[in-house]
């Protein structure tokens, strides 16, 4: 049988009484950091603008977005709760797929509950399936042979190939579509991924609405399949079908059916304490530390040595753009100034939200030190990678090594796991803009959300209308 009946299979057959208190912990952690995330975006510009873009779908809607007052369609819900979730790049990834999955799968599963006016625990259940459906996908064209994944090496952005499947499969869920149909999701959505790797290069503002766009996808796809319609046979090995398309025909197909003492990839998910593509963090972590390193030395330096997977070079470079990046946005996906920014910063040099909104600073001592930063190569690093995200510092004045350190995985990966305090921390912080009894109310909300009898837990995410 094709891969995707597969896959349908197992998504139909996953639920929470599948899975240990373990996993369930996993899995509402992932709803609280990427839930955390939209309400971090909802104020901003680009929240606006975005849903200016998405006119024909305002109005008398029936769907949430959380911390915005507006109801949209499903359609523009999705989008619009998928474009806050990584509009600062502060959302979950599964590194293994090198994928933000979280914030694609929550908006499509959300706007599909209130759709289908489902309840906590559905909405839960398909959370778990978007995100073993998009992740068994990524493993598979995930191996050290092929130096990470097959999908960025060949020039696609992980993120919206692999989230416009997760969130055909989360809606579907939603939807209850028998295996059959929902395979077809599967294969719609198949046919509706796209999203070229080339918008994390720091230059252009497409990244986040790329997260937007395939939960639109997915959920398209999974309410096509719904009315009957059907996707190409065989979608994912055939002759100009996924895997040919997306990684050159290079995955493992054993790594497509879950093994019964694999994790969940709701389990895998390494979550950020920076607002920073995640390959910057561990630079960020070392640049604060090097500010009790360096001392009353920091005016000599004449060089840091910035050391990481040469995959994202694209953060460093071009160096001109990354030195003075354009617009705050840009600077999180900038090395060179969020290392500069974490040594200069007043206080401590950790960097938060604010440092890429109202407190955002590009001025000529950032931009000279920022200059000041090169990239350079470590195998060991590219042969650890995306399992393990590591990186080095040097600093040198002259030909003298004045400091140096090395982080061997990012805090807030599996390895280096983010504690529930932090995560918490972050939450409040995310939701600060929307009053004191915001953040309250929704934790509240999110630990009862498996006995919630119906959708109108989503809607008391909203901001009320002003």
């Amino acid at each position: 049988m094709a891969y995707h009946h597969d896959l349908a299979r197992m998504a139909v057959a996953c639920g929470l009484d599948a899975i240990g208190s373990d996993t369930r912990k996993a899995l509402d952690i992932t709803v609280l950091d990427t839930l955390g995330c939209m309400a971090a975006s909802s104020p901003e510009a680009f929240a606006d603008a975005s849903l200016r873009a998405q006119q024909v779908n305002t109005g008398d809607g029936v769907c949430s977005v959380v911390g915005r007052a507006e109801r949209l369609t499903p359609a523009g819900a999705a989008f619009m709760n998928a474009t806050l979730g990584h509009g600062y790049d502060f959302d979950d990834v599964h590194l293994p797929s090198v994928a933000h999955f979280s914030t694609i799968v929550i908006p499509a599963a959300m706007a599909a509950c209130e759709l289908f006016d489902a309840d906590g625990r559905t909405f839960l259940e398909a959370v778990m399936a978007g995100d073993e459906v998009g992740g068994r996908i990524g493993w598979a064209a995930c191996s050290t042979e092929w130096n990470g994944t097959a999908v960025r090496n060949r020039g696609f952005f992980p993120t919206a190939i692999l989230g416009t499947i997760a969130a055909a499969a989360a809606a579907a869920k939603v939807a209850r579509l028998d295996e059959e149909r929902f395979a077809q999701a599967i294969a719609i959505a198949c046919s509706y991924a796209g999203g070229l790797a080339s918008v994390s290069r720091g230059d252009n503002s497409t990244k986040r609405t790329q997260a937007g766009w395939a939960a639109q996808a997915g959920l398209a796809a999974a309410l096509l399949a719904k009315e009957g319609f059907t996707g190409p046979d065989s979608v994912l090995e055939t002759g100009q079908g996924f895997f040919e398309a997306f990684t050159g025909n290079t995955y493992r197909p054993e790594a497509l059916r879950r093994q019964a003492d694999t994790p969940w990839v709701c389990e895998e998910m390494s979550f950020k304490w920076y607002p920073l593509e995640y390959i910057i963090h561990p630079l960020v972590e070392m640049a604060d530390r090097a500010r009790a390193g360096i001392g009353q030395r920091l005016g000599a330096v004449t060089r840091i040595e910035a050391s990481a997977t040469g995959r994202f070079v694209t953060l460093f470079t071009p160096k001109a753009t990354k030195i003075a990046p354009a617009d705050p946005f840009m600077a999180l996906m900038s090395a060179p100034y969020c290392i500069a920014r974490a040594l200069l910063k007043p206080g401590t040099g950790h960097l938060f939200l604010p440092d890429f909104r109202e407190n955002y600073v590009c001025d000529d001592a950032t931009r000279a030190l920022a200059s000041k930063v090169e990239f350079t190569t470590d195998p060991s690093f590219e042969a650890v990678f995306p399992q393990h995200v590591a990186g080095a510092l040097k600093f040198f004045a002259g030909d003298e090594l004045l400091w140096q350190d090395r982080v061997d995985d990012a805090y807030g990966s599996l390895h280096r796991p983010m504690s529930l305090a932090h995560l918490t921390e972050k939450f409040e912080t995310n939701c600060a803009h929307l009053g004191p009894d915001y953040a309250a109310a929704a934790l509240e909300t999110l630990r009862d959300l498996h006995r919630q009898p119906d959708a109108r837990w989503v809607g008391r995410l909203r901001r009320a209308p002003q």
